[in-house]
């Protein structure tokens, strides 16, 4: 998948997400209204759960099964799934819990917003950002620009896996139902709690998550810059070149 239908698909199911979460209340309204089935007890239920509780969830879970496809169809296309992959898997399933939340509550302020905002969220947010980029365009390959940058996204990424991992509090329900082994769950719970210490190391604050979350931005970013894109030629194009002269 090209940068610019990756980018089309990303605007499409944004789109739909938006136009889900904060759009469809009020044409749930305006239906009740030109209807005018308030006048009588209990006609506009039907209406009000088809919308609430048929259209707007199934609005919300296509836009996030699409950027997730794009997104896996994006990686193959630049040979970066057998990494990458999971980790976005991962970044997503973590997210979607927030996001079905924002889309419920479309009333929440905005400092419980940001204080439920989940770091892997972020995380996945510059990932999609980064992969907007037409390398297909360029010389340079994704994420291979040099080893330390490398390395330094997939060290970075890989705690926000385990951060997604720590910090998602149905974790160990969901473990445990998908695989039917509640001693599985219960083993996840009793881990957590270590591996939020861990993480945090031992502050029980979010600034080193955040800490890595920069240092992942950076090193994405400093992948685009020419110098860290260009790649010395070997000798075989050398003495090619020497021999056309």
């Amino acid at each position: 998948m090209f940068a610019g239908r990756y980018l089309w698909w990303v605007l499409t199911g944004t789109g739909i997400f938006i136009f889900a979460a904060l759009g469809l209340d009020h044409i749930t309204w305006l239906t009740i209204q030109l209807s005018g089935c308030e006048k009588m007890a209990g006609a506009c239920e039907s209406t009000i759960w088809w919308i609430s509780r048929m259209l707007k969830p199934g609005c919300i879970w296509i836009a996030i099964g699409m950027l997730f496809m794009a997104t896996l169809v994006r990686l193959h296309y630049l040979s970066l799934l057998w990494f990458w992959g999971p980790v976005a898997a991962v970044w997503f399933v973590a997210a979607t819990p927030f996001l079905l939340f924002i889309s419920a509550d479309t009333a929440a302020s905005w400092p419980v917003i940001l204080a439920m905002l989940p770091v892997p969220l972020l995380f996945l947010v510059a990932f999609i950002v980064y992969l907007m980029v037409p390398f297909e365009d360029g010389d340079a390959r994704s994420l291979e620009a040099s080893v330390p940058l490398r390395l330094a996204a997939r060290l970075t990424a890989v705690y926000g896996v385990l951060a997604a991992a720590a910090f998602m509090a149905d974790l160990s329900r969901v473990v445990g139902t998908l695989l039917d082994m509640p001693a599985l769950s219960v083993v996840v719970a009793l881990a957590q709690p270590y591996l939020q210490t861990m993480l945090t190391f031992g502050t029980g604050s979010m600034a080193p998550a955040y800490v890595m979350l920069a240092l992942f931005i950076a090193a994405l970013a400093a992948s685009l810059l020419p110098q860290a894109a260009a790649r010395a030629p070997s000798r075989s194009t050398i003495m090619l070149r020497r021999l056309r002269r």
